[in-house]
Formats: C-alpha cells, structure tokens, sequence
C-alpha cells in the first residue's frame, strides 16, 4: 500500500488540479454548446508540441510548452472568429474541422520524427504516471494565476455563456471576450496536454459538466462545482487505482472510469423514469 501511494500521489494529486481548473471551464464549454473546443485546441497545442520536437526540442521542455502555447492562441483566434450571429453554420463545424486538420498535420510532422509513434501515443493519453512534485507545483500556480483572470471576467463570459443575445444587447464585444476565455482555456489546455494527453483532458472538461447538468445543476453555483469536483475525485481515485492493480495506463484508466460514470448515470436516470 505504501509504494502505491508513493508511485500515484502526484498523479493523483495533479489530476485534481486539472479537475479543478477543466471543471469550472467545462461548465461553459457545456452551455456554449461547443463540446469539442476542449479536445480541437487540445489538438492544437499537440501540434505546436510537434512542431517544437520536429526542430529538436524534447517533450516536456519550455520549448516545447511556449511552441504549444502559441500554436493554441493561433487556434484560439480562429475559434473566436467562428461565432456567427446567425448560426447559419453551427460553430462546432468549424471546431470539428479545426481538430481534423491539426490532427492531420500533427500526423504529418511526427512521422518526420525519430520514434514518432511513440510521441503520437505520447500527446493522446499523457504520462500521468510520471508526474513529478514540481510539475504539479508549477501546473497549481499557473492555474491560480488564470483562476484570478477567470475571477475578474467571470460575470461577462457567464453572460456571454449563458445567453449571448443578452450579451449583445449590454454592448459586450463577444468576438473579444470569446479570445479572451479559449486564450485562458488554450493556456490551461497547452499544460494539461503535456501531462494527461488529449484523452483525459477533454474527458475533465466535459463529463464532470455534463453530469451535473443532468442532475439539473444550472450556472457556476456551489453544489454544481461539488458535484463535479467530488464525480472527479472519485472517477481519478478509481482510475489511478485500477491502473496500479491491472497494469494500466493511468490516463487511459481514468478515462475509461468517467465513461462508466457517466454510463451508469445515464443509465439510473432512465430506469428511473427521468428524461
């Protein structure tokens, strides 16, 4: 019991950051109605990192952090871009083409790399396993840092989240605001890469959020952040778990414990007679 504990604590302990962070961001990725911008920018900075190791860098470096950062304020602009006051064309078209086309050209460059495969494998489900106690102390500072900008635009993105008409008519530049919220989320996204790989990242995002709207939680409230914080713990402490006794990928593992959450939820609530 002690060495598990020793081997999985900072994994652990740095995937609850992450929850923390992805929790609260997934709540108005979920009302935006823009599931997938979490996983096309996660994209995103896999091909910055890409990029970074095609012209030598090592994964895990500032190199390749700053190379995938900038590659997701690229996508960050043309997310924002997206927004049509008419939605004549749903703007989760234009993330799901943005996604392809990364993903493509990550594709691309990483077969120009020594071992590629291996890094391809390396940016989809993370190395959680090797975590170390200052990669989780520099993950927990950034995060405050742009939980504080989060604080500060909380009212206006809540505004635009929840009804963005209203938004217009109180003169808000959405276009800008919307920079403003995927620039913190790519920032959030380009560190948790590196770590969880794209797979759990999206699965942060978006399960805790979508579970606790169908529990009928509405906006950022105080049991709709517990809710999502204790499904996370749970869902990580289950995988990390699992992953030690059965020998599997951590990332992978907790993953795979969110889909039978939000499985058996869904599941429950049927047999229980709610839409």
């Amino acid at each position: 019991m002690a060495e598990l504990v020793g081997m999985m604590a900072a994994p652990v302990v740095v995937t609850i950051v992450l929850l923390l962070m992805h929790g609260y961001l997934g709540g108005h990725v979920v009302r935006r109605g823009v599931i997938f911008v979490d996983i096309a920018l996660a994209q995103v900075a896999a091909f910055g990192v890409a990029m970074a190791m095609l012209f030598g860098a090592e994964h895990g470096t500032d190199a390749a952090w700053f190379s995938g950062l900038g590659a997701t304020f690229l996508g960050a602009g043309l997310i924002s871009l997206t927004r049509g006051k008419r939605g004549a064309v749903p703007q989760e078209a234009y993330i799901g083409t943005i996604y392809a086309v990364f993903s493509a050209a990550m594709i691309l460059v990483l077969t120009q790399v020594p071992h590629g495969g291996d890094e391809i494998n390396h940016l989809l489900v993370g190395s959680l396993l090797w975590v170390s106690w200052s990669q989780v102390l520099k993950t927990a500072l950034l995060y405050g840092v742009l939980g504080l900008v989060l604080w500060w635009a909380h009212n206006r993105l809540s505004l635009i989240s929840l009804d963005p008409e209203g938004a217009r008519a109180k003169n808000l530049r959405l276009k800008r605001w919307d920079f403003l919220f995927y620039a913190v989320l790519g920032t959030v996204v380009t560190s948790s890469v590196q770590i969880a790989g794209v797979l759990l990242v999206f699965t942060l995002l978006v399960v805790p959020s979508v579970m606790a709207c169908r529990r009928g939680y509405r906006g950022w409230g105080r049991r709709s952040l517990v809710f999502v914080v204790a499904v996370g713990i749970l869902a990580v402490f289950l995988g990390a778990v699992a992953s030690w006794f059965l020998d599997l990928p951590t990332g992978a593992a907790i993953v795979c414990v969110f889909g039978v959450l939000l499985g058996g939820q869904v599941l429950i609530e049927n047999i229980g007679g709610r839409e």
